[in-house]
């Protein structure tokens, strides 16, 4: 779906994206997007820390959870050894920014 606002009008509808494209094609309504909120990158507590060094010994599950906790999202069909590197990698981005 795609939200048209008519220019005419001045109100915020809801149609199809068919439509919504064809009603941006001829002028008729612009085009709404909405934000969404990124992830924010939490500073690490000791808590935290405690969590990483046993990374090792976590459930491939485990280590999905984990990832949420981090903003990531992790796909559990991989190795757990690639799951183990993407978080190592996600980490050090998190600490870099």
């Amino acid at each position: 779906m795609i939200a048209g606002t008519p220019k005419s009008a001045g109100s915020i509808v809801e149609v199809e994206q068919h439509i919504g494209d064809m009603l941006i094609g001829i002028g008729k309504a612009e085009a709404v997007v909405k934000a969404c909120k990124a992830p924010i990158a939490k500073p690490k507590t000791e808590k935290r820390m405690k969590k990483e060094s046993n990374l090792g010994s976590m459930t491939k599950a485990e280590l999905e959870t984990y990832g949420r906790t981090i903003g990531l999202e992790l796909d559990k069909r991989l190795n757990k050894t690639t799951l183990l590197t993407q978080i190592e990698e996600a980490t050090k981005q998190i600490e870099v920014n």
